[in-house]
């Protein structure tokens, strides 16, 4: 006769239970035993699944939070990644608990303290998560993300609006400088208009050059005369009539809702600037990073013609700002404004 009983099957654990879980259920110690070394899994110290088969990344991820503890709060990537956010690289499952709480690591699952409140936003069974700021700095400070990957979270993060530059300035300035320094850079590139870090390069080659007219980065064109929408470039240098476009694969690309290719939508719309009267200058990420001087040889030839002839019949509009293809989340009205007079970022010296 067995003294097993029926394993438990507790909501939202995605068919996991932990020893104590298990003992409160009936299982003797002895049957425990058995059962682990027969015929179940451990995928986190007494944390158990009642089979060898594998565990998606839900169940994972549960297991994570049940060997954490009910205190313990996600942060980092895999928070991100829940917001919706994505990230190229998860470098494992970070957790934050009360500081009263024992710092510890198993594999590539970690729990840090903090002193500071955890603001909860979202439930997945047994794991909270943290909101975009906090995960964002954190997956700074205790993850494992190299530069350009920061700044890019950084953007996207606030690009979806989950949170915003106040926020995490402020989120920041309670970090150590050398740890969160990428994502006051995304943050500034954010600030001055850009919707991804190609761009931010952009307005950092334009803007560290000197001797441009201002450009104003990511604002719908209209035409003068019946005010129909041109086209939203990536930089608008107004006084010359010169459009920038950074044309990359990794944010338009794709299939759009009607089957159409929007990757080439984009190469074929600069079309739209040209039948307006507006000079565009194409150029690709590469060429920003490894051959800025190139680029701006070429932007300053067509400046100049576009400084000494005719002005194109278009207008800046923030009126009713479109979504650029490949982006998400709701533009925001600064992006129209020189860099001068937006909201800017006081970083720490």
């Amino acid at each position: 006769m067995t003294t097993e009983r029926a394993f438990p099957d507790i909501p939202g654990q995605r068919g996991l239970a932990t020893v104590p879980q298990l003992l409160e259920a009936g299982w003797t110690r002895s049957a425990l035993r058995q059962a682990r070394a027969t015929r179940w899994q451990e995928p986190m110290p007494r944390v158990l699944a009642p089979h060898r088969g594998p565990l998606d990344g839900q169940a994972r991820l549960a297991a994570a939070a049940l060997w954490a503890g009910p205190k313990a709060t996600v942060t980092g990537t895999v928070a991100l990644s829940r917001l919706g956010v994505k990230c190229t690289r998860l470098t494992g499952v970070t957790f934050v608990i009360p500081e009263a709480g024992r710092a510890r690591q198993h594999e590539r699952v970690r729990l840090v303290r903090t002193a500071r409140e955890l603001e909860v936003v979202s439930r997945s069974g047994p794991a909270t998560f943290v909101g975009g700021a906090r995960a964002l700095a954190d997956a700074a400070v205790y993850e494992a993300h190299g530069q350009d990957e920061l700044e890019s979270l950084t953007i996207s993060v606030l690009q979806r609006g989950l949170t915003t530059p106040e926020l995490l300035e402020r989120e920041l300035w309670l970090r150590p400088l050398a740890a969160v320094s990428s994502v006051w850079k995304g943050l500034e590139g954010f600030v001055d208009g850009a919707w991804s870090r190609p761009e931010v390069v952009l307005r950092e080659v334009v803007d560290g050059d000197g001797g441009f007219p201002p450009m104003v980065t990511n604002c719908m064109l209209v035409r003068v005369d019946d005010g129909e929408v041109v086209g939203t470039p990536d930089g608008y240098i107004e006084d010359a009539g010169v459009v920038v476009q950074v044309h990359s694969r990794q944010f338009h690309q794709g299939i759009d809702d009607q089957g159409g290719d929007t990757w080439a939508r984009t190469v074929e719309k600069d079309g739209d600037f040209v039948a307006a009267g507006v000079r565009v200058v194409g150029v690709t990420p590469w060429t920003l990073y490894s051959r800025p001087a190139r680029f701006v040889t070429r932007l300053r030839k067509i400046v100049a013609l576009g400084l000494a002839g005719p002005r194109p019949a278009v207008r800046v509009s923030c009126h009713a700002l479109p979504t650029p293809v490949g982006h998400e989340g709701p533009p925001d009205p600064r992006m129209c404004q020189p860099v001068a007079s937006r909201w800017s970022v006081e970083r720490p010296a």
